[in-house]
């Protein structure tokens, strides 16, 4: 009996991520990943159209969930929220969204170092900066939003933003780039958020 469509696609996906992780996206040898998969190159071609496309299928679904992460910095989660967003239980419900994501990084940790490290050339070659703007632009919005229901008097300037969101993003990249035991990642990210939001909270005058 013939491999399923399904196991077919695994097979070639996990030698797809053995060579991009060897090799990166642009020396990577579509030749090499069929070969590994017990297929020609012809036969991968009808699962996936080229290079870009398998790149893509192995790091999707982390970029679709570093996106919904930086979601709870939104106008629309705080306003969705059932606690007071400057309340403890508010920033407890924050920091479980953190530590899920931070399982999450572990339990996918090969497509975030593809996406840190060897998408250059791919479509997901921008992918830091694409999460530092959606998180500068998230935090934008929600510090007018924050000035206007609580009379918020002070501001911070956009480009102070984009740097502070910056070094939030480059916080959990560092994770994955010095290849940190999970227990130093969560003291890293417990220390981050907590001076990132109380630094916020400053800037803007709350108590």
């Amino acid at each position: 009996m013939s491999e399923s469509v399904e196991a077919t696609k695994t097979k070639i996906l996990e030698s797809a991520k053995k060579e991009f992780l060897k090799n990166g996206f642009t020396n990577a040898s579509l030749r090499t990943i069929a070969s590994n998969a017990d297929l020609t190159t012809g036969a991968m071609y009808r699962h996936f159209k080229d290079k870009d496309a398998l790149f893509c299928a192995l790091v999707d679904d982390a970029i679709e969930t570093s996106k919904r992460v930086i979601s709870t910095g939104s106008v629309e989660f705080h306003e969705n929220s059932k606690e007071n967003v400057m309340g403890k239980k508010h920033f407890d419900e924050e920091t479980k969204i953190m530590s899920d994501f931070l399982d999450y990084i572990y339990d996918h940790f090969d497509a975030f170092e593809l996406l840190l490290t060897k998408a250059a050339g791919s479509t997901h070659e921008n992918f830091v900066k694409e999460m530092t703007d959606l998180h500068t632009e998230n935090c934008t919005a929600l510090f007018a939003w924050l000035k206007k229901k609580f009379h918020v008097r002070k501001e911070i300037d956009k480009m102070s933003i984009h740097v502070i969101s910056d070094m939030i993003i480059t916080s959990y990249c560092e994770i994955i780039l010095h290849r940190l035991e999970k227990k130093a990642a969560q003291k890293l990210i417990t220390d981050m958020s907590d001076f990132f939001r109380f630094g916020f909270m400053h800037l803007l005058g709350l108590k």
